[in-house]
């Protein structure tokens, strides 16, 4: 009997002897080549074993090559901006890559020694609704509208509820916009005082 072997079909190998015992088998250039599409074989020799296990082999090979390429169109990472430090590089230097004063974003988010510096985050909030005269409520909302595009920014799974990640970003967007114009053009025409912790903070680690 004769099977034929294509990428639909070889999950199996169905072997039986031709009449003389000896392999029934396609050109030697195909049987060098189980890179083709498909190829004919039969008997329950150790040849025939040996060429269905090729066959297997290429069509795993082009069947997880078709995935790399389907991942690589569809893949969730083509929105990724945000990535972790892989774990050999904090490991060598970890200062160098772990926060210190202030977490930005939901990767160190909550840790207990960086929970001073998130007290603060809410007086740059405030400061903004004070010179804007705005409704908190806008800001909250309109992160909500954009929590999905950015939950999609960081790489891996994000823990955080929603609450939380919202609250986050708003408290986070504001202290980084607070602290960059503070130091462009003055933290005391923001209306922060002299010796506000956020403006100490911000001459003495950021800068």
């Amino acid at each position: 009997m004769v099977a034929v072997f294509n990428k639909e079909l070889l999950s199996w190998c169905q072997e039986s002897p031709t009449p003389t015992g000896n392999l029934s088998l396609v050109s030697a250039q195909q049987q060098a080549d189980p890179w083709k599409n498909s190829v004919e074989v039969g008997s329950d020799n150790d040849d025939a074993k040996s060429i269905c296990s090729d066959y297997e082999w290429v069509i795993s090979i082009r069947d997880k090559l078709e995935q790399a390429r389907q991942d690589e169109l569809f893949g969730s990472w083509s929105k990724l901006s945000i990535y972790r430090i892989p774990k050999c590089l904090q490991e060598s230097d970890d200062k160098s890559y772990v926060p210190q004063i202030v977490s930005l974003g939901p990767y160190h988010y909550g840790k207990k020694r960086l929970r001073e510096m998130d007290r603060h985050k809410w007086r740059p909030l405030n400061q903004v609704l004070k010179r804007t005269k705005q409704d908190v409520r806008i800001y909250f909302n309109s992160m909500k509208e954009l929590e999905e595009k950015a939950r999609a920014c960081y790489e891996g799974t994000i823990t955080l509820s929603s609450n939380e990640f919202v609250e986050m970003m708003v408290l986070n967007g504001c202290f980084v916009l607070e602290l960059f114009r503070g130091a462009a053009g003055g933290f005391k025409e923001l209306g922060y005082s002299r010796n506000d912790p956020h403006v100490c903070d911000a001459k003495s680690h950021a800068f």
